[in-house]
């Protein structure tokens, strides 16, 4: 089921440690209220996992594998997956896979949000997937990482 508008789609570039990164986003994302689906590597899915359950002890993420039973998915307003999935309960969907085409149902999202490494595979498949984004009509939006972290 595809809904009537784009999603904002932003690129988030040279992100030296995208665990770290993605702990401050999805923060971001909770205090706005919204759900996300991060889909990541499946070793960096099991940090994120992991780290979320001690990230922050006053301000704990609920989330869920995506492996977990639905029941729980369908309580948890985070869902990690280490592979490219679609959860159509989601509002955000923040991509660290390596994909050299787009996420699937991306449009279904309100946000997208393209997180990239350092890694040369990586930056190579998101340039990929910015030209397609770009080919469909999406005006994007550039984060570059280290720009903010050298300010």
């Amino acid at each position: 089921m595809s809904v009537a508008h784009q999603p904002e789609v932003a690129f988030h570039f040279n992100v030296p440690d995208p665990l770290r990164y993605l702990l401050r986003l999805l923060r971001k994302v909770r205090q706005a209220g919204m759900s996300a689906l991060v889909c990541a590597p499946p070793e960096l899915a099991r940090e994120l996992d992991q780290a979320l359950w001690t990230f922050a002890p006053e301000d704990f993420i609920a989330h869920a594998r995506w492996d977990a039973e639905e029941s729980v998915r369908a309580h948890s307003p985070i869902l990690i997956a280490d592979q490219a999935v679609v959860w159509p309960g989601a509002e955000v969907l923040i991509n660290l896979l390596p994909l050299s085409g787009l996420p699937p149902a991306y449009e279904d999202y309100r946000k997208v949000i393209e997180i990239v490494g350092l890694d040369q595979p990586g930056r190579e498949a998101a340039r990929l997937r910015w030209r397609t984004y770009t080919a469909q009509g999406h005006s994007l939006k550039r984060h570059d990482a280290a720009a903010v972290a050298a300010a």
